[in-house]
Parts: structure tokens; sequence; C-alpha cells
């Protein structure tokens, strides 16, 4: 090998650490912020929620709920309507699924629906995320 490719080959290896070591940085900053996290929040209709024998909070979202946790107004909006409830061994309906993108909203968002039903346009609705 003449030092003119030597030098050539150095210079590709170089480059090729230098991307490698860069795509590396860049997945663990995005990752260790929690921007590459995404959780799903599923909805679900509850048609015959007896409310005088529940332990879970009532809750009638308001704006300012929608304003601090938008995947539970985007989950309420955007709910499937047409659920066929006909099914008598059945309690609960998922109506919807949404995405929750940072570590910080997914542990704000799971604080706030714990233990919560939310009314919403005459209907009973309970959110659930998984466990970490």
């Amino acid at each position: 090998m003449d030092e003119k490719s030597a030098k050539s080959t150095k210079i590709i290896a170089g480059i090729l650490i230098l991307i490698v070591g860069m795509s590396i940085g860049y997945l663990i900053l995005f990752f260790g912020v929690g921007l590459g996290d995404t959780w799903g929040m599923t909805l679900h209709y509850i048609p015959n929620y007896d409310i005088n024998n529940s332990t879970s909070e009532l809750v009638v979202p308001t704006e300012d709920d929608f304003k601090k946790y938008p995947a539970l107004k985007e989950a309420l909006l955007t709910r499937d309507t047409n659920v066929d409830t006909s099914d008598p061994e059945k309690e609960i309906y998922l109506v919807n699924s949404v995405g929750i993108q940072t570590r910080q909203q997914i542990k704000e968002m799971r604080e706030y629906i714990l233990n919560k039903v939310f009314y919403w346009e005459g209907g009973y609705y309970v959110a659930a995320m998984p466990i970490e």
C-alpha cells in the first residue's frame, strides 16, 4: 500500500468513527432526556358505572385539565363513540389510545389518572397506562 492510499484509508476510517460516535451520542442524548420514549394511554368506556359503589374519584375534566394534560383532551375528543355495548360479558370497552411523548408527561399523566373515573359528554371513562 502506498502512502497516498494509506492516508486516504485513515481519513475514511476517521470519518466513519466520527459518524458512529456522533450517532451514539445523539441516541444517548435523545433517549436520556426522554424524547425517545413514547407511551400509550388507553381510554375505556364504562357503560354501567355505579357511582355509589366506587372508590374512584369522579372527575369532570375542565379546560385547565386539558391544558395541563393534552393527551387526556385528545383521548376524550377523538374517542370512538360508536362502540357496540351489547355484549353482556363486557363491563369496559376500549374507545381510544393516544401517545404521550416525554418522560415528564408520562409521569404526570400516570399520577393524574390514578384512581379516577372521568365523566364526559354523558359517559363514564377510565384511562390506563402501562406500568414502567
